[in-house]
């Protein structure tokens, strides 16, 4: 369970710090931007966590995960008010690329064999 807390904490930090610091998703206040990077990081923590359970092959995983923090970023954007995510290409670039380093974030701090 402290696996569980650690990844939510730092996936929230790190997705609060590329949103905040960064002009690809414009968020109006700084509470929603809070309370949308706490929702991505319990949504993609949980996500991981069912799919450690359910998948054992890891290139799979990592897969889904990419796709589903996606999917996690993208539908806490439309629901929160206030968020805008812009529609260019580096913003797609900059969501990959913080699908990817959320996914290996869990996948480190989520892994069984860390104690």
């Amino acid at each position: 369970m402290y696996n569980f807390y650690t990844a939510f904490v730092t996936i929230s930090v790190l997705v609060f710090i590329a949103i905040y610091n960064t002009s690809f998703i414009t968020v109006v206040t700084l509470g929603g931007t809070v309370l949308g990077s706490a929702l991505i990081g319990l949504c993609s923590v949980l996500f991981s966590f069912l799919l450690c359970k359910a998948l054992r092959k890891k290139t799979m995983r990592c897969v889904l995960e990419i796709i589903g923090c996606g999917c996690i970023i993208w539908a806490t954007a439309s629901c929160l008010p206030g968020w805008e995510i812009k529609p260019d290409i580096e913003t797609a670039l900059f969501l990959i690329a913080l699908c990817f380093l959320v996914t290996e974030i869990n996948e480190y701090t989520l892994d069984d064999r860390i104690t």
